[in-house]
C-alpha cells in the first residue's frame, strides 16, 4: 500500500537512501571509503552527550492546506513513512579443518567476498487524522540478530558470510497544530529520536545503532502540503516560523499541476529543490540523483582492474554498478545525451540558424576541421590540462561564444575513445593561443 501511495517519490527517495552508502563502488581497502554514512545519520542520544557534534534527532515541520470549503472541522488523513538504513557487520569465515575461521577475503566459485559493513533497508509507517491538537507516537523497535549464508563450490561448503545487527530503539512522533489566523492551514511536526544503546568503538560503534540516511515520505488525503521554498501567499508568514532540523522538506509529484502545493513531500537530509526527479534516461540505480550518470560510469571504467574486482567483492550493489558500467557503450551514451530526441531521429539544433565558423588563424597558419595540432594548455581551467600538455590532437570544429570569443574543439589523437567522442559530438575546448598548428589545414 505504501509503495503505491509514494510511488512518484520512491526513485528520488532511494537515491537519498543510498547517497552516503554507495555513491561510488567503494573498496574495503581504501581508508577514505571507510568513512561512509555521511547523510541523515541519527546517532544514539548517549553518543551525542559525549560531545561528538552529531545529532540524535530529526525534526520536520510542514504546512497542510485544507481543501477549499472544508477548513472548519475537516481532518486531512496523513501517512508518514520513515525510511532509514540499519548498518550490519558482514564478516567472512573460511571453512578450514572442519571449523570456521575469520578471513578478510575468500574466493568461492570464482566470486570474491570481503569483510565489510552492509546495510538493511527499514521502514516504519504511521497514520493519523490531521486535526489540531492531535499528538501520536509509535516506537522504533528493530531487533538485532545474525544471519549465516553458506558459500559453496563444486566440492561443497567452502565458507560462510555472517551478518550481525544490533537492536535499534527510538520514537517516531507527530503533532498537528492550528495556524493562528489562518483556519485553512495546519502545521505538522514529525520528530525522529534515537534512544538505542551505544556500541563501543567510537563512531564506528555508534553507527551500529544509528539510523542512517534517515528521511521521511509524507502523503496527505483531504489537503495538500505547502512548499517550504515557495509558499502560497496565505502561508508565507507561517512558513517563516517552521523549524526543520537536519532535513529539507520538498514537494514531490507533478509540478505542472501546482508548483506550490502537492499531496506528497520528501523530507530529505540532503538539500533538494521542490519536485526533484531522476532523469528519464536513467534506467538503473546509480544511488546518486545529483550526479551525472555518464560521469559516474566513466569514472568506474577508469578504475584499475584490481580495484574494480575489489569493489565487486565489497558489496552486491557495488558489483551491480561496476557490471553496468562495463556494459556501457555507444547506445547508452546516446541515450544519456539525447534521450527521446536521439531515439526519434530529431535534430535539436535544426531550428537554430547560426552561421558556422570554418577556421581560425594561429600565427598565420589556418586551423580548421581536420587540422593536426599540439596542445599547450595555459589557463589551468581543469586539472586534466597537465596531462594534455604536448599531446597531439585533431580539430573537430571552431566555435564562437556570445561574447565573440573563439574556441578550438579537438579530440586527443591517442585517446582510445576519440572515435566515440567524435560520434556523439564531445570535444575538448582550447583557446587559439593554446594550440600549435602542425601543418596548414587542407
Amino acid at each position: 500500500m505504501t509503495n503505491v501511495l509514494f510511488a512518484p517519490a520512491l526513485a528520488v527517495a532511494n537515491a537519498v537512501l543510498y547517497e552516503g552508502y554507495l555513491l561510488f563502488p567503494y573498496t574495503a581497502s581504501s581508508e577514505k571509503n571507510r568513512v561512509r554514512w555521511q547523510f541523515g545519520v541519527v546517532v544514539p542520544e548517549a553518543y551525542v552527550s559525549a560531545g561528538t557534534g552529531e545529532t540524535a534527532e530529526q525534526q520536520t515541520e510542514v504546512l497542510i492546506a485544507v481543501r477549499a470549503g472544508e477548513a472548519l472541522g475537516a481532518a486531512p488523513h496523513v501517512t508518514v513513512l520513515l525510511r532509514f538504513l540499519q548498518v550490519e557487520a558482514r564478516r567472512i569465515e573460511a571453512l578450514e579443518g572442519g571449523a570456521y575461521v575469520p578471513a578478510e577475503s575468500l574466493t568461492v566459485a570464482g566470486t570474491r567476498y570481503l569483510t565489510f559493513d552492509e546495510a538493511v533497508e527499514r521502514e516504519i509507517t504511521l497514520t493519523l487524522e490531521a486535526t489540531p491538537g492531535t499528538t501520536t507516537s509509535i516506537p522504533i523497535a528493530i531487533g538485532g540478530g545474525s544471519d549465516e549464508e553458506p558459500l559453496y563450490d563444486e566440492s561443497g561448503v567452502r565458507g560462510r558470510l555472517v551478518r550481525v545487527r544490533c537492536p535499534l530503539s527510538g520514537t517516531l512522533s507527530v503533532v498537528c497544530e492550528a495556524v493562528s489566523g489562518v483556519p485553512a492551514l495546519r502545521k505538522l511536526r514529525i520528530r525522529v529520536e534515537n534512544r538505542s544503546r551505544v556500541v563501543a568503538g567510537e563512531r564506528a560503534g555508534a553507527l551500529r545503532t544509528a539510523l542512517v540516511s534517515t528521511h521521511l515520505l509524507l502523503a496527505v488525503d483531504g489537503g495538500a502540503f505547502v512548499s517550504v521554498l515557495d509558499p502560497t501567499a496565505d502561508a508565507a508568514a507561517a512558513t517563516e516560523s517552521l523549524q526543520n532540523r537536519h532535513v529539507f522538506p520538498v514537494l514531490v509529484g507533478d509540478a505542472a499541476a501546482d508548483p506550490q502545493r502537492s499531496t506528497l513531500v520528501l523530507s530529505s537530509p540532503i538539500i533538494l529543490y521542490d519536485y526533484p526527479a531522476i532523469a528519464a534516461q536513467t534506467d538503473a540505480d546509480a544511488f546518486d540523483a545529483t550526479e551525472i550518470d555518464e560521469l559516474l560510469t566513466l569514472s568506474v571504467l577508469s578504475l584499475p582492474d584490481a580495484e574494480r574486482d575489489e569493489a565487486r567483492a565489497t558489496d552486491p550493489r557495488a558489483r551491480a554498478i561496476v557490471e553496468r558500467a562495463e556494459r556501457f557503450g555507444a547506445r547508452e551514451i546516446g541515450r544519456l545525451h539525447a534521450g527521446a530526441l536521439l531515439r526519434s531521429g530529431a535534430d535539436p539544433f535544426a531550428t537554430i540558424d547560426v552561421p558556422a565558423l570554418d577556421c581560425v588563424f594561429v600565427d598565420g597558419t589556418k586551423v580548421a576541421n581536420g587540422s593536426a595540432v599540439r596542445l599547450h594548455p595555459k589557463r589551468r581551467a581543469d586539472v586534466w590540462d597537465m596531462f594534455l600538455e604536448g599531446r597531439s590532437a585533431t580539430v573537430r570544429a571552431i566555435h564562437q561564444d556570445v561574447e565573440d570569443v573563439l574556441y578550438v574543439a579537438v579530440t586527443v589523437d591517442d585517446d582510445p575513445a576519440s572515435d566515440m567522442h567524435e560520434w556523439y559530438g564531445r570535444s575538448l575546448f582550447f583557446s587559439p593561443d593554446e594550440i600549435e598548428p602542425l601543418g596548414d589545414a587542407s
